[in-house]
């Protein structure tokens, strides 16, 4: 075991000729390695938000070393998390969006690495965007999902509360044995919307609703730190405190997250607490989600998997040694998958941040924190720089093989046995049509939406049909909004006229479990029961525990008389269920008895 030397207030070894005292420390044995979902680092009280109520953060980085400037590859959890799990970006890890790309076993993530240097590992997440369905499971022995307690359209993107994420992991943490080296990374999915409502929240917090959740957070990591106390484990574990991505907050035009890539959503907290580790250090070199790995890896004596660039430990910039200045990678493709827009990419070196668009942006974040003033065209020298960079970056690291493969794709032999089901359809699937050149043409665009998705949320279907309608009039192959139309449909009863709209959102690129789940739904109910087995055969194969397209599957085989399938899907539905008896499970219930009858 190694030991790290810090010139620092405790106990002391002097040298025989008298100089400088210094501690020896032992270095951490064990990992909690905690994410906390949609957390901008402006909002935090060692990030200098007056605001806050974060004292438990606020404490680590304190007794820690914070990073002033560190970043997330992309404003989208799943995508953001494969990459501080792997210490890759995404164009080598090839995972995009939330939903319709999964990590690839072939990546090596850093649960893998460490059980295979006989540490113990679990992982307890908050939100279905994490489930185990999507890869991150590796390497993991014990892996939190989180439970099905919904049967809706939309229920692949179910969540949970820090508290309920926290009683697993306690319950774990009491289960190991004193001896064994542990490795155990929580997921919190507050600050993430939705918001409690404001009745609910101290009247502080009402007009800030978001730093409320963050509060939230800080107390339930708070809970998570004592009970690591009392195990004994508080100086012998390694804390790394981070998050996946922002939130903007209304900046730019946008409300929440995942379309744009300016700071907001991509200045992240990163803090890393031990004894070992320089008390209060502030590193303000700006550092990057994958560059977390290395740097656990080194900490914990581990060799660290052979990974491209640029994933860097940032252990040197602890100790005060001076680095050359690195690329930052960022990227968000969101625009492409789910509206047919140009992706946006770029890459920040110190305080020049450049992105990548059909019309190319560049900012020198010192002097500009808000991003803008663009400086492309002010200053073409720094952005053919910047952009040279991007290329080779991407030269580097790309791998369109795996990009491919971690977008949900069918087999030949599923395609032909949905062929053998009769249907054809979009079976091929299709590159979405760029209807826009540049995304930030389209956030007025995406404001609409947002109005639209508040009338869906309160039923007012009428208005947002018809709000719908001038959208699509701007932009008719979108497929976010064709997806609105057709789940609008679906509310009417309209179900033959929500068909047309939701074939259009996947053959232009929104095919998720969801889309699919809506389409099979509405062939079910028009009694087109073929097609409708396609597509929700389809939907399970993309998201084996969406309940939704489980439910209308049972009753799509007990309307064709296929008695025993329609038993079987309604038998995994209880298997899956963890909401309680209730409605769903009474239904499901008396649909079985009428099948055995």
């Amino acid at each position: 075991m190694r030991i790290h030397v810090l010139g620092t207030l405790g106990l002391f070894l002097f040298s025989s000729c008298g100089s400088e005292p210094v501690l020896e420390v032992e270095e951490p044995r064990n990992l909690l390695l905690v994410t906390i979902d949609t957390l901008r680092a402006d909002r935090l009280g060692c990030y200098g938000y007056s605001g806050a109520e974060t004292p438990r953060i606020d404490a680590l980085a304190s007794r820690g070393v914070r990073f002033e400037n560190a970043q997330s590859v992309a404003p989208i959890t799943m995508v953001a998390h494969t990459s501080l799990m792997t210490g890759t970006i995404p164009p080598h890890h090839g995972v995009r969006d939330n939903g319709s790309h999964r990590a690839l076993p072939e990546l090596t993530t850093l649960a893998e690495v460490l059980s295979a240097a006989k540490f113990r590992t679990a992982g307890f997440t908050a939100a279905f965007v994490l489930d185990s369905i999507y890869g991150l499971d590796q390497g993991f022995e014990t892996y939190g999902d989180v439970p099905q307690r919904q049967a809706t359209p939309t229920s692949e993107f179910e969540e949970r509360p820090g508290h309920e994420v926290n009683l697993e992991a306690m319950t774990w943490l009491d289960r190991l044995n004193k001896d064994e080296r542990f490795f155990l990374w929580v997921h919190y999915f507050e600050p993430h919307l939705p918001y409690p409502p404001i009745e609910d929240l101290p009247a502080k917090f009402r007009a800030r609703p978001y730093d409320a959740e963050i509060a939230m957070a800080d107390r339930i990591l708070g809970q998570l730190l004592d009970r690591l106390k009392e195990l004994g484990h508080m100086n012998d574990t390694l804390i790394v405190v981070t998050s996946d991505h922002g939130e903007s907050l209304g900046e730019h035009g946008e409300e929440t997250h995942s379309f744009f890539v300016y700071q907001g959503v991509l200045h992240i907290p990163l803090i890393m607490a031990h004894p070992s580790l320089p008390q209060g250090k502030l590193v303000a070199d700006r550092v990057s989600l994958v560059d977390v790995m290395p740097t656990i890896l080194e900490l914990l004596d581990v060799a660290p998997p052979a990974t491209p660039p640029p994933g860097n430990s940032l252990l040197p910039l602890m100790q005060g040694s001076q680095a050359e200045p690195r690329p930052v990678y960022f990227e968000s493709w969101v625009s492409l998958l789910s509206y047919g827009w140009a992706p946006l990419q770029g890459v920040a070196v110190e305080d020049q941040k450049f992105i990548q668009v059909p019309r190319p942006e560049l900012y020198q974040l010192d002097r500009d924190p808000t991003e803008s003033h663009n400086l492309y065209a002010e200053d073409p020298a720094s952005a053919k720089i910047l952009s040279d960079t991007l290329e080779r970056l991407l030269e580097q690291n790309e791998d369109l093989a795996r990009i491919a493969r971690a977008r949900r794709e069918m087999s030949a032999e599923e395609r032909g046995k949905l062929a053998s089901l009769g249907y054809t359809g979009s079976a091929a699937g299709s590159e979405p049509e760029i209807t826009l050149r540049d995304p930030k043409d389209g956030i007025d665009r995406i404001q609409k939406e947002q109005s639209i998705r508040k009338l869906i949320d309160s039923n007012q279907t009428d208005l947002a049909i018809k709000a719908l309608f001038e959208l699509l009039g701007e932009d008719p192959r979108n497929p976010v909004f064709n997806a609105h139309l057709g789940l609008l449909y679906m509310a009417q009863n309209r179900h033959g006229e929500a068909i047309p709209p939701l074939l259009l959102a996947i053959d232009n690129g929104l095919d998720n479990a969801t889309t699919r789940s809506n389409l099979g739904t509405c062939y079910m109910k028009v009694a087109r029961y073929q097609a409708a087995k396609t597509e929700l055969y389809e939907a399970l194969q993309q998201n084996p525990k969406h309940l939704i397209s489980l439910f209308w599957l049972a009753r799509t085989h007990a309307a064709l008389d296929e008695k025993q399938e329609a038993r079987q899907r309604f038998e995994e539905i209880l298997e899956l269920w963890d909401g309680g008896e209730g409605p769903l499970t009474q239904q499901v219930r008396q649909f079985i008895a009428e099948l055995d009858s």
